[in-house]
This record gives structure tokens, sequence and C-alpha cells, in this order.
């Protein structure tokens, strides 16, 4: 159990139909675990859930790939389990294959991986440990991107560092429609 109660059946009337909406909208994953314990705010919930759905959404210009490959490796270097499992999926989606997922953690020396890439991947690396070195690892990825899509890129990591450090210290717990479908080793692609 996390350190956080999820709401599996909510009381109020409004929450009811969020789930309802959630469920729906899911995909066949149910309601899952993130947004239940969120729900102990509703207008919270309702609000990350806009929030989070402009980044996943069609209006953005950063690539989806280099978007996912972006959240898989910040959940990596946050040792993120929910949200890695959570995003494998999404990455298939957007046409990664599991052996790019799996050499992740090996980008450097993987030629799975274009120069771009890699440069996202730094940048990553440096956006998450904050680094020092962020701002030139940005300025140095303007060779591939626009400015838009740096500030989206950003962005991303960003809102899901943020994702990192509320579900790992309330230990919200990965569903398990999340893991259907995924290899027994996806733990060790983190």
């Amino acid at each position: 159990m996390g350190a956080v109660s999820v709401i599996d059946n909510p009381q109020d009337e409004d929450l009811k139909a969020l789930y309802q909406r959630l469920d729906v909208a899911s995909g066949g994953l149910g309601v899952i675990n993130i947004f239940k314990v969120m729900a102990h705010n509703p207008g919270l919930l309702e609000g990350w859930l806009r929030f989070a759905m402009n980044l996943l959404g069609p209006d953005l210009e950063l690539s989806p790939r280099l978007r996912e490959i972006a959240i898989l490796r910040v959940f990596q270097k946050t040792a993120g389990e929910y949200g890695f499992a959570h995003h494998v999926r999404i990455a298939r989606d957007v046409g990664l294959t599991d052996d790019e997922i799996a050499a992740l953690s090996a980008f450097e020396t993987s030629d799975l991986f274009s120069d771009v890439d890699r440069d996202v991947i730094r940048y990553v690396d440096a956006v998450t440990d904050l680094d020092a070195d962020a701002s030139a690892l940005a300025k140095a990825t303007r060779k591939s991107l626009s400015d838009r899509e740096l500030m989206e890129l950003t962005m991303c990591i960003g809102h899901w560092n943020m994702l990192a450090r509320f579900l790992q210290p309330l230990e919200v717990p990965v569903d398990d429609s999340l893991t259907v479908g995924l290899p027994a080793e996806w733990r060790d692609w983190m």
C-alpha cells in the first residue's frame, strides 16, 4: 500500500462522473492509480489532466518520439517504475521499439539512436540532475530543434520530473493494466 490511499469507489457524484469519463478515455486501462491518488483533490486532478493532455496532444511541434524518449529517460533517471511502465506503452504507440527502449540506458554506445536523440537524452539528464551544463546542452540541442520544440521538450522534462517526485514518495502502486503486454524484463530496462 502506498503512502496515500487510492480512491477506488468515489462517493462524490462529480468524482464518480470524472471516473466514468476517465474510464471511457483510458483506452482500456481503466481509472489508473495516479488518478485515484490525485482524486483526493478533484480540482487539482482535473487541472493537472488538462495540462498533461496538452503535453501529450497533437499541438506540440516536438516529435512524439523525442517526447517519449525524454519521458522514459526521466523515469529511468529517477527510478520511476510507475511512469516508466505507463510510458513504455505510449512510446511503443509512437513508434519506439522494445530494443530502443531497452537500449536507452546505453544510449551513448547504442547504434539505435541518432545524434538528435543523443543530444535530447543528454539534455534530459542535465535538466533532471539540475546540472549547471543544462543551458549549454540546451544551446547544443538548438542545432536540431526550434525554439518552440526546445521549450516544449524542457516543459516535458520538467513536468515528468515533477510527476516522478509525486509518484515515488507517495508509493503509487503500478497498475496491472499498465504492465499487461510488457515483456517480463521491462524493469531491467530502467
